[in-house]
């Protein structure tokens, strides 16, 4: 039977005002004991095909994907409502990243209305709320809209950042719910918001969610005018405590955080200075951890290497209560669930230790079959049509060789162990900021700026949280010489960054800038600089320099200690800069090309970002495109990087910068 118009507007009328803020009866929980299953995950980031594989025994294993990710949520659901759970389901950011992928959304065009992928997969899954992470912000506000944007069936959807405030920022503050916390359906379109209030209609039980993104953020990402309201992990914890206190004072005594800081460590500081937050999930580390009380053979993707941690990790807060702490590895590799059960007075009473560990997501093949995965998934037809039919025939047009190299460059992120472009000189970072110096090269005159020679020495400056390993950790992404295609220079180098030329660089500022890169622990900073045009040396045993934290709109803070780290700079022809640790005297000024994102003072660098740049037309990847084609052809007409290069036939590059103890 269809009901009249009339009589449709004002149930929904009726509908809202019951679940208006004044409403009491939104905010009555039952007083009884409830277990409560959440389903979790983290850091996605646009790894939506069952791409990933693992070489095993058996042959090679695929795994991951949204699809099969989506089947993984919608069983466990189903799961918890049997047993009679409330259920909570959230996503603790890094919804998407830059790739090849995320470039089929054409999320660098302002005026496009191509489909957002990411989007549409995940308003497939029973979501109940969204936590923004740092990759959110990478290609700016505007993008980010249209991805909330993309949540189109689901319009009272919500997104919450704790510490974020858009309200003046011209793209998304029309969609921030003004009256906090935001309520489950609430309202239609405004799904910005602080905190999120989470009612289970099957068990009538309500649950608050606080949330928090990194304080770093404008050092790593893109906000615009998009402000983050904490300045670290002591006035972050000041506002969710806040945040809570609001929660309770409506009667929501069920109190769950979900953050984006960046790794489990982070989130521990948090929890030490929080109060009555019952369980904490967490983002931006992707940090393994499995349960100790299930067999790993359960839990685990055959081939995955060892967990950091356990799930959940027990972390004791304020008033040295213990919180469970859980997260997930990303990729949509895995599906965390966690059923806590709490008592009539909505404090933690136990969590069931049989049940609460991450699920995997295992495609069914003849693979898996193989190897006696019981619980692999066939994935859901809807996301195959909706996204990944139309993502492979995109990806499809990125294939074709565009060059070819006879040396595997070396781009790995690197760590204390493993060499990489966020530790130390690499032959990848080398190509990239060779090719930022053949780009000004080739365009300087139609930018009106000075020709490179003499009297104008060009140095290059690439970050190493630029380069990306979407690909892998070698270029060709198959790890072996041979073609290079568009999708692989994508991989490598996936962000809307453009270069920009900084003229005059005096050698002071040169030194102030190296300090920076240099400043990085021996685990490496997306911060550290891979560089052209020059040779350096940094000592470990020096005075690291340390900025403060930006403020307001700024990308950069301020220095507050000076470095002591960089010892020599020399130019590619012989003149020097920097000796001894001293700026030499009558040192010429250089020009810089680097990307707009480090320029403007991403990663925290001040001194960049109070310099005059310009830009001259070409994303920092269109740059390597060109590079690659300014190499001489080979027999088949590609152009080859030859294995005689000496800039690049080591993994550790040919000496551009060294590290001393």
């Amino acid at each position: 039977m269809k009901l009249k118009k009339a009589v449709v507007t004002s149930v929904a009328l009726a509908f809202l005002a019951q679940m208006s803020l004044a409403n009491a009866s939104f905010f009555s929980d039952t007083g009884s004991a409830v277990t409560l299953t959440i389903l979790h995950n983290n850091d996605g980031e646009s790894a939506l095909l069952p791409d990933q594989s693992y070489k095993t025994s058996q042959g090679t294993l695929m795994f991951g994907g949204a699809a099969g990710f989506s089947t993984v949520m919608k069983r466990e659901a189903k799961a918890a409502k049997a047993a009679n759970n409330a259920l909570l389901s959230v996503y603790a950011g890094d919804s998407f990243l830059a790739s090849k992928l995320l470039i089929c959304s054409e999320p660098a065009n302002p005026k496009s209305t191509a489909t957002v992928y990411d989007g549409i997969a995940q308003s497939m899954m029973p979501y109940d709320v969204h936590v923004l992470g740092n990759h959110e912000f990478d290609y700016g506000t505007g993008f980010l809209k249209r991805y909330i944007e993309s949540f189109s069936s689901k319009a009272r959807y919500p997104f919450i950042s704790g510490n974020m405030d858009f309200t003046t920022n011209d793209d998304l503050s029309s969609l921030v719910n003004k009256k906090e916390p935001i309520l489950r359906g609430l309202l239609v379109g405004k799904k910005l918001g602080q905190s999120y209030i989470h009612k289970d209609y099957n068990t009538g039980a309500i649950f608050g969610v606080v949330s928090a993104i990194t304080p770093t953020l404008r050092t790593i990402s893109s906000p615009g005018t998009a402000k983050v309201t904490s300045s670290d992990i002591a006035t972050t914890a000041a506002l969710i405590n806040k945040q809570v206190e609001g929660l309770q004072a409506k009667g929501v005594n069920k109190i769950i955080l979900v953050s984006h800081l960046q790794g489990v460590a982070y989130d521990k500081q948090l929890i030490a200075l929080l109060k009555d937050v019952d369980v904490a999930i967490a983002g931006g580390g992707d940090d393994l951890l499995t349960s100790p009380d299930v067999p790993e053979s359960i839990q685990l993707i055959p081939g995955e290497g060892k967990p950091v941690g356990k799930y959940p990790e027990m972390v004791k807060d304020a008033n040295g209560v213990d919180v469970p702490l859980i997260t997930t590895k990303g990729g949509y590799n895995y599906l965390g669930r966690f059923d806590v059960a709490f008592d009539a007075k909505g404090k933690v009473s136990s969590y069931n230790k049989t049940t609460s560990y991450p699920r995997r997501v295992i495609p069914s093949s003849a693979v898996s079959r193989a190897l006696g995965v019981t619980d692999a998934v066939n994935p859901d037809s809807r996301i195959v049509r909706a996204v990944e039919v139309p993502v492979n025939a995109c990806l499809a047009g990125f294939a074709k060789p565009i060059a070819s190299s006879q040396i595997v460059f070396e781009t790995d992120r690197g760590s204390a162990t493993v060499l990489g472009v966020r530790t130390a000189e690499t032959s990848g970072g080398n190509l990239v900021a060779d090719a930022f110096i053949h780009a000004y090269t080739t365009r300087a005159a139609g930018a009106n700026l000075p020709a490179a020679g003499s009297t104008n020495p060009v140095v290059s400056l690439q970050n190493g949280g630029g380069i990306r390993q979407g690909g892998g950790t070698k270029f060709p992404t198959t790890g072996a010489v041979g073609a290079i295609s568009r999708g692989n220079t994508f991989d490598l180098l996936p962000f809307d960054n453009r270069l920009v030329a900084i003229t005059n660089v005096s050698a002071a500022n040169i030194k102030e800038i190296l300090e920076r890169s240099c400043s990085v622990s021996t685990s490496g900073g997306g911060q550290f600089l891979q560089i052209g045009g020059m040779k350096v040396t940094c000592s470990r045993s020096g005075t690291a320099t340390v900025v403060s934290n930006p403020t307001g709109d700024s990308y950069a803070g301020n220095i507050t200690t000076a470095g002591t780290r960089v010892k020599d700079v020399t130019l590619n022809d012989g003149r020097i800069l920097v000796k001894d640790g001293a700026v030499v005297a009558n040192a010429p000024a250089v020009t810089v090309v680097t990307n707009n994102f480090t320029a403007e003072g991403g990663d925290n660098y001040p001194t960049l970002a109070k310099l005059v740049k310009v830009g001259f037309g070409v994303s920092y990847e269109q740059a390597l495109y060109d590079y690659l084609l300014s190499f001489p052809k080979n027999s088949a007409g590609l152009p080859e990087i030859p294995s005689s290069d000496a800039r690049y036939n080591k993994s550790t590059g040919e000496g551009r910068f060294t590290w001393l103890p």
